[in-house]
Order: C-alpha cells, then sequence, then structure tokens
C-alpha cells in the first residue's frame, strides 16, 4: 500500500439551506501522512472528510488525489476507504468475512478474499480471531476490525471520523498507538477527524486546527501548542490562562499588555501594534511560584489531583482564576487559602489578536 496527497483548492461547501459548512479552504495533505482536523462539533471537519470521500459534493473549488482531480467521481471509484463513529461491522459475518467484504463487492474469487483478510488480521494483530463474530470481541478488537476491512480495497487515504470516541478513555490510548503503528506500517494517507486534542497531538504528524468553517491553522503537534495564530487555536488546543486588554508598548517580537489584571508582557508573532486590542495567553504549566516577572497575587482556590500532577486553580486580587499544572509534590501543594505570589516569563506567554476563543478549564474552575 502506498498513499497519495490530499490537495483542497478553494474548497467550499453550502448545503441547500443556505448554510456554509466550509468557507473557502486551501490545504494540502502530503502522501503517508498522517493528518488529524481538530475542530469542534460542527466546525466543519466532518463535511471536509466527506467531501473527500464523495458523499459530499462541494459546492466550489476542487478535490485533488494525487494529481487526480475527483470532480464527478463516486465515492466507490475513489481511491479513499473511510471509518465511520458507529464501525458498522456485520454482526452476523465471521470477522474474516467483515475484513473481506469490500473484496467481495468487487468480484474477487473467495480464496484470494479470505488470504486477504488474514494478511491483513495479521497487521492489526488479530490473527486468531477470524472465525469469530463481532459480538465476541472487544470494543478496541471490533476497531481493528474496521481498519483491517478499510486496508482490504487499497486505498491511497484512509478516512477516519472521530472512530475512538465510544470508547472508554485507557482504550482509547491504547488505540492512538496501535492506529499510529498501522499507518506507519501501511504509509496510507491518514485521514482523522476529532475533537480530541489529545488524540490529535500524539497521533498527527501534521494537526489542522478549525473553526466555523476556516481552518485557523495547519503545524505540527509542537508548532500549533507552542505557538498559536489565532486566538481559538491557542484556546481550543490545550488549556491556556487568558488576560484580555489592549496594546501598551511593542518592542520587536515582544509586546506589553495592560488588563484589569495588571500590565505583562509576551511574545508578539502576529505583530499587534500599540492601543490594539488583543488577549495575552499562557499554559497552565508555565505559571511559576515566586515569579518576579508578569507577577500575579494570589490564593489557593481549588487543587485537582491528577496523579503524578496537580491542577491548582488560583484566585488573583482582581478577581481572575488561573490555572497552574505542577508536579504533585509537598513543595507544591500549598494551603487552601494560601497566599501566594505567582508569575510567568515573557518568553512563555503569546498575545494575539482579539477574536473568539474555546470554552476553557479556566472557565469551569470560575463557575
Amino acid at each position: 500500500m502506498r498513499g497519495k496527497s490530499v490537495t483542497l483548492e478553494q474548497l467550499e461547501v453550502t448545503y441547500p439551506n443556505g448554510f456554509k459548512a466550509v468557507h473557502p479552504t486551501d490545504l494540502v495533505i502530503q502522501a503517508g501522512e498522517f493528518f488529524s482536523i481538530l475542530g469542534p462539533s460542527g466546525c466543519g471537519k466532518t463535511t471536509i472528510l466527506r467531501a473527500v470521500s464523495g458523499f459530499v459534493e462541494p459546492s466550489a473549488g476542487r478535490i485533488l488525489i494525487g494529481d487526480a482531480d475527483q470532480r464527478g467521481k463516486g465515492p466507490n471509484v475513489r481511491e479513499t476507504a473511510l471509518i465511520f463513529q458507529n464501525l458498522a461491522l456485520f454482526p452476523l459475518m465471521r470477522i474474516w468475512e467483515n475484513v473481506a467484504f469490500g473484496l467481495e463487492a468487487r468480484g474477487v474469487a473467495k480464496r484470494a478474499r479470505r488470504d486477504k483478510a488474514q494478511e491483513l488480521l495479521d497487521l492489526v494483530a488479530l490473527t486468531d480471531q477470524a472465525e469469530k463474530t463481532p459480538g465476541e470481541l472487544s470494543g478496541g478488537q471490533r476497531q481493528r476490525v474496521a481498519i483491517a476491512r478499510a486496508l482490504a480495497v487499497d486505498p491511497s487515504v484512509l478516512l477516519l471520523d472521530e472512530p475512538l470516541s465510544a470508547l472508554d478513555l485507557k482504550l482509547r490510548q491504547h488505540m492512538r498507538a496501535e492506529l499510529r503503528s498501522i499507518q506507519k506500517k501501511t504509509g496510507v494517507t491518514f485521514i482523522y477527524i476529532t475533537h480530541d486534542q489529545g488524540e490529535a497531538l500524539t497521533m498527527s504528524d501534521r494537526i489542522a486546527v478549525m473553526n466555523a468553517g476556516r481552518i485557523e491553522q495547519v503545524g505540527t503537534a509542537d508548532e500549533v501548542y507552542s505557538n498559536p495564530v489565532s486566538a481559538f487555536s491557542a484556546s481550543f488546543v490545550g488549556e491556556a490562562n487568558q488576560f484580555a486588554g489592549r496594546i501598551l508598548a511593542q518592542d520587536g517580537e515582544m509586546a506589553r499588555i495592560d488588563t484589569p489584571h495588571g500590565q505583562f508582557n509576551g511574545r508578539n508573532p502576529t505583530g499587534l501594534v500599540v492601543g490594539q486590542e488583543a488577549i495575552l495567553f499562557v499554559r497552565p504549566e508555565n505559571i511559576r511560584f515566586s515569579a518576579v516577572e508578569n507577577v500575579l497575587h494570589t490564593h489557593l482556590l481549588r487543587r485537582d489531583l491528577e496523579g503524578p500532577f496537580v491542577n491548582l486553580f488560583m484566585a488573583t486580587q482582581s478577581g481572575a482564576c488561573v490555572a497552574m499544572h505542577v508536579p504533585n509534590t509537598a513543595e507544591t501543594s500549598p494551603a487552601m487559602g494560601t497566599q501566594v505570589t505567582i508569575g510567568f516569563k515573557s518568553t512563555t506567554a503569546t498575545i494575539l489578536p482579539l477574536g473568539p476563543v474555546a470554552r476553557t478549564g479556566q472557565d469551569i474552575a470560575a463557575e
């Protein structure tokens, strides 16, 4: 198997009721890449997936798989395979028959179908499960059967629409590694749709962050997490403390923002100028005790234990709630109500133009 690139050129999807699900979008997904489209429900990510697979007709623009324009091609003739959220396995068929179903529809002889199915069951570590039915398998095993079935037709591009959402946390975490391993073994281009940032950050070569029908940012997991380019991207990917205000001063790649909670310095990647409305974002893991820069005077409001790590929610004198993510040690667990000075380095904070933001843990803690 070999993957092919997927190119969107000014792709647009507007439904008959006038709702524009996808605004004009340009995007290139490289051959053999594990590419995730990350965003909240209703942002248009599944619409893009269905347009690539041929189940949705673009209103404008075009889609290329490799160098081939997909206009006029139905789902049955595209070099794609789609794994749905509900998996859609046939409950009365044996596992190998489920895997070989697409081959049967294409007229492949039974012996060849059986051999291909066994080859793929070996690939997904289900060698001894061929004669069972889906009801005899665990959730993770059924997930792997669906992947094997999709790969049976030798797709160049495998499309996955939130396939892990029905699994429990431990199994989801295990399946992330499984999916990544299978993708690397096959070389097929994976386009993975999810609203779970952990999935996207863990598995992807690159990520597109999407909101309200538009792609806000494309980059590696490190780029998207550490160097967001919009307020939505900064707030949706990972947790982030937010301080809204106006730019007070600007000096090269740094700026100073005036907020109701104080004046703070941070990186200025988009070139904001004095007087412009903006938001400073700083990750909870970058908040420190006894800081001498960007100082906040607080007291401990809430402590959430996560095993080796602790989330501390600190209330400032101005009424803000600041989240900290620290190791679980006695030194980093002040008593409830204790007055604590905290702060952050300017180089770990990003100041971005005012814009839509996602709901964060900070919002929830303040309720």
